[in-house]
């Protein structure tokens, strides 16, 4: 079953099941038998933040410990950041080859490509990382226990209105303060906000399937576009600050200023995204939201014979 909430399940059956299939899956991308690890370690990490999205979204109705749970599982993600963010760096610079490519040699930045396949394929052959794996799978088969008894004090649209709220509300003031004062940590605090509104609208997609599926389509091109930019940031400060280690001087001048050529460029073309999604008030986006889901409790109710079709009301 994908991520999202289904009308044929109550709300406290559905977070489980998906929190549940979500580490069934982090749990056999860890162990299988032939686990590409940096992958895994990439697709566990994703995974907890989906899981911490879907907390998100019920937070104001966790009967259980909402801040302990989101903690848990971002701590956990956090312990394999190395991995990921060795992979991460040297991605970042096979995209700036992409991107300014007519203007580059064949051969352009090769030291500096060649020191950080070095630095990554260290960090994979670390045995820590291995043990790091290890324990990590099993402490996701723990919590798939735990996961069962998470409880919901509200139902229907009440359980989910105060987690949607904030977060729509938290991005949008995200975009404005990242343009008035553009420095990485704002750029990445509103990735964050968009990427937890994305999953929102993927767990909500059967409120209306195909805006929802349009409006989650364009939240993602919109989280892509930000992590991308965080990359490049994280890129260049390395760079400055480790330059010794990676290449030479006028190379990494080079590359640092491409880096933030193209941060420009996303950045461009993120705003505009931006102010498109994000162009609802909260208040008025929340009442779509609810009248949307009113209107879905109706159509299900109708399915199974619960209702008839002239009642106003529903």
């Amino acid at each position: 079953m994908s991520y999202r909430l289904h009308f044929n399940e109550s709300l406290e059956d559905g977070m489980p099941r998906i929190v549940g299939e979500q580490l069934d899956r982090a749990i056999a991308e860890l162990t299988g038998d032939a686990t590409d690890l940096p992958e895994a370690v990439h697709q566990v990490r994703k995974r907890c933040k989906k899981i911490r999205g879907l907390l998100r979204l019920f937070r104001g109705a966790f009967s259980t410990s909402y801040s302990e749970e989101n903690a848990w599982f971002r701590d956990l993600a956090k312990r394999l950041s190395t991995a990921r963010d060795a992979e991460a760096m040297l991605e970042s610079l096979d995209m700036l080859v992409e991107a300014f490519g007519g203007e580059l040699g064949e051969d352009a930045f090769a030291t500096v490509r060649h020191a950080m396949i070095a630095r990554r394929t260290e960090v994979q052959e670390d045995v820590e990382l291995a043990q790091r794996v290890r324990e990590t799978s099993a402490q996701l088969q723990d919590v798939r226990t735990r996961v069962v008894g998470w409880r919901l004090d509200e139902d229907g649209f009440a359980a989910i209105e105060k987690g949607f709220l904030r977060t729509y509300r938290r991005a949008r003031k995200a975009l404005d303060a990242s343009y008035k004062d553009p420095t990485p940590e704002r750029f990445h605090e509103w990735r964050k906000r968009v990427k937890y509104h994305w999953y929102h609208l993927r767990l909500l997609r059967e409120l209306w399937s195909a805006p929802m599926k349009a409006l989650a389509a364009e939240a993602k091109r919109l989280a892509d576009l930000l992590g991308d930019d965080h990359d490049l940031a994280v890129l260049r400060e390395t760079l400055l600050q480790e330059s010794d280690d990676l290449g030479d001087r006028e190379e990494i001048d080079a590359l640092a200023a491409l880096a933030a050529r193209r941060q420009d460029q996303l950045r461009a073309q993120a705003q505009t995204l931006g102010w498109r999604l994000f162009a609802d008030t909260p208040a008025d986006y929340c009442r779509r939201l609810q009248a949307s889901w009113h209107a879905t409790e109706c159509e299900a109710a109708r399915d199974a014979g619960l209702v008839g079709i002239s009642r106003l009301d529903c």
